[in-house]
């Protein structure tokens, strides 16, 4: 035993020791084994040899495999952590009795041919470079029962790599880069390790292993063919709990403890023999698969129940149709100029959209494997269809929660800076804000794909990770959900400070109050309905109480992108913006004469708000007809209410080619700064015809085009 001293250079006089069985010199600083070093030790039974690594003490690596020519007896090696990067192609012919070969954490990146060392039982071969399996690389050990090749770079193994290894019941593959994995000659095994293989999607059944108890794979989804068990082991105890470790009466036979620090490396066989020998004893022995299929990882349904799936392409079909008019509406209302409000509620409505389109996409993906979701689950979460799937929902959701916080600001901003300077913001400024909201929530969304987060830790392709989710994704999760929380903090702060600057008549004098109304039921609407997203993110970040997996998806499938499809069901059933523009947009598209006059005379039967009193256009008709019959209108001939012509500009209105100006110096009645520039009409009091306001014979109206304004 010399081990854990400080020798520099490798003791020559070990060759006189003739009877030596056991040698251990690990943990020193030797840098190198001479030749021949062991020609005088015929009976050597075990070498154990472990530099201290490079970082403790500064010894160096051997690098080099030892000259081991004379210890034909020798039948454990053991020599890890010393920087070996090649074996010797006749290291065999020097080791013919050799049963344990032990050359973890080194650098070895090929493998000779090891079919003469036939009573070779256990190959340790972890932590290195190897980056390919030979056919005749383990070729004629029939003897070989414990293979462990895990934590290297492994990337291809050659069809006929096992065939002739008819004793292996252990194979590790962990954390490889394996797309495929041979059968031929795995029947026998008991115990199979590929974990960490994430190119490995290759589905396994029954028949491929007839003899397995433990099988831990890359994807749940491959432990389908085996069923779910109720019990099984824990990936980071389970071979920990079988490893090669020497029992108290082991240990003391060993002289002066020579292999200590070196016994996990190897299995104890004997005793997983017996271990296995008790499970097949059981009257039907079961296959403890993992990681075990769940509600996130199912094996036959993307959407394990009928009211999910419904719900789920309800929420589709209203969200891309809902959204689709109500971008239609906005946008293509008109020539006019669009209020900074309402250009922002269009842009919710194209992120609502794509938030419609990520589920659509799911909708799909479980139409299209249904009932045989376990054969494309582990590919459908690699692909390019998940990580685009996650990267419009999560850009549609955030873009949504910024842009409706923009719009919530903009209105409490407009509000006072109306009462301060008389103008509200341009929208220039509200385009760029707007553009700004979409930048954050792009890079929001981009960042998973730079593996902050991550789009395929479900089948769901959504960033928020279930409740056993890597602590990374669950860290993203959560600062998802403390942005969007603080959004809604900003909104409610905004609108509670407009609702007390702005008394209740003022309020009402702004021409788009139901514009300002509707942000403030999207804001109660989306802000009540991400109070369970929120709520069970941090229940599962702190472990406040158990959260069932069902719950969490149910939640993430129906709730979460709700809003996409409630907020557009708000403007279109309940503010009258909505009507006003289907009726432009009607009149547009149609013939320019009696249809222009039902729009008209059906615009005077509705109200424009239920804050705001009603407007009498019973003169309009007759307006639209002279109009239309080529005979210009006197407006002074026709009675109108008392009303308030509130405008932003100063001056009153005249007309220009078509469109109202208004000349300097000349106001009617009170006129009051508005939001957003617009000819507003506001009904002062009960109207007669002999109360009417009447406008001089300068102000000349062009037919149609002052029917379409008015």
């Amino acid at each position: 035993d010399l081990n854990y001293n400080e020798l520099q250079e490798f003791p020559v006089a070990i060759r006189t020791l003739g009877r030596l069985q056991e040698l251990g010199f690990h943990n020193n600083k030797i840098s190198a084994i001479p030749e021949r070093a062991f020609m005088g030790n015929p009976l050597l039974q075990t070498i154990a040899v472990t530099p201290v690594p490079r970082s403790l003490n500064g010894a160096t690596d051997i690098q080099e495999f030892p000259d081991l020519k004379g210890t034909t007896s020798l039948e454990i090696l053991t020599l890890t952590r010393a920087g070996i990067r090649l074996l010797p192609p006749g290291m065999c012919q020097q080791l013919p009795r050799l049963r344990v070969l032990e050359l973890s954490h080194n650098q070895i990146e090929e493998l000779p041919s090891l079919h003469r060392c036939q009573k070779l039982e256990e190959i340790g071969l972890q932590h290195n470079r190897i980056w390919e399996i030979g056919a005749d690389t383990f070729s004629q050990l029939s003897s070989l029962r414990a293979l462990d090749l895990s934590w290297n770079a492994i990337r291809s193994i050659h069809p006929e790599a096992f065939t002739t290894l008819r004793s292996l019941v252990k194979l590790d593959l962990t954390d490889n880069q394996l797309t495929t994995l041979p059968l031929a000659g795995l029947g026998g095994l008991k115990h199979l390790k590929l974990k960490g293989n994430l190119a490995l999607s290759q589905a396994f059944s029954k028949d491929s292993f007839p003899e397995l108890r433990i099988l831990e794979v890359p994807y749940a989804y491959q432990c389908c063919a085996y069923g779910v068990c109720a019990g099984f082991f824990k990936a980071s105890r389970q071979w920990g709990a079988e490893d090669f470790h020497l029992d108290d009466e082991e240990a003391a036979k060993r002289p002066l403890g020579l292999l200590a620090g070196h016994a996990e490396s190897h299995y104890d066989l004997d005793l997983e023999e017996l271990q296995l020998e008790m499970e097949d004893s059981k009257p039907h022995p079961s296959v403890q698969c993992s990681p075990i299929p769940g509600p996130f990882k199912p094996c036959e349904h993307l959407f394990e129940s009928w009211g999910v799936r419904l719900a789920v392409w309800a929420i589709v079909l209203l969200s891309v149709l809902c959204n689709g008019l109500v971008l239609l509406s906005v946008f293509g209302g008109g020539p006019g100029p669009l209020p900074p409000v309402k250009f922002v509620v269009g842009a919710i409505a194209g992120a609502n959209t794509l938030t419609g389109i990520s589920c659509g996409l799911l909708a799909s993906v479980d139409a299209l494997t249904f009932g045989q979701f376990a054969q494309y689950g582990a590919r459908w979460e690699m692909g390019l269809g998940c990580r685009a799937t996650g990267f419009l929902a999560v850009l549609g959701s955030e873009a949504s929660v910024l842009l409706l916080t923009l719009a919530a600001v903009q209105c409490s901003v407009s509000v006072s800076c109306v009462r301060a300077y008389g103008k509200a913001p341009s929208l220039g400024s509200v385009r760029a804000g707007a553009l700004g909201c979409l930048a954050l929530a792009g890079l929001a969304a981009a960042l998973p794909l730079a593996s902050v987060g991550e789009y395929g830790a479900s089948p769901l392709c959504l960033p928020y990770a279930p409740p056993e989710g890597q602590p990374a994704a669950l860290g993203f999760a959560v600062a998802l959900v403390m942005m969007n929380s603080f959004c809604f903090l900003v909104v409610t702060g905004a609108y509670v400070k407009l609702y007390c600057d702005l008394p209740r008549a003022d309020l009402e004098a702004v021409w788009d109050c139901a514009m300002v109304r509707h942000v403030a039921w999207l804001i109660f609407a989306d802000g009540l309905l991400y109070c369970p997203v929120a709520f069970l993110s941090f229940a599962s970040m702190l472990g406040l109480f158990p959260v069932t997996p069902e719950a969490v998806k149910s939640v993430l499938l129906v709730v979460l992108p709700l809003p996409a499809c409630l907020n557009p069901l708000l403007y279109l059933l309940f503010n009258p913006h909505f009507r006003d523009d289907l009726r432009r947009l009607w009149a547009c598209a149609g013939p320019p004469g009696p249809l222009a006059h039902a729009a008209a005379g059906e615009l005077g039967k509705s109200s424009c708000d239920s804050t705001q009193a009603l407007v009498s256009f019973s003169d309009v008709d007759l307006i639209l007809e002279a109009s239309e019959a080529g005979q210009p209108p006197g407006l002074e001939t026709y009675g109108f209410p008392s009303m308030t012509l509130i405008c932003q500009q100063p001056g009153g209105p005249r007309l220009e080619g078509g469109r109202f100006a208004e000349p300097e110096g000349t106001h009617f009645g009170n006129v009051q700064p508005s939001m957003d520039g617009e000819l507003l009409l506001r009904a002062e009091g009960a109207a007669s015809a002999d109360r009417g306001l009447s406008v001089g014979r300068g102000f000349q109206p062009a037919g149609p085009a002052f029917a379409s304004h008015l």
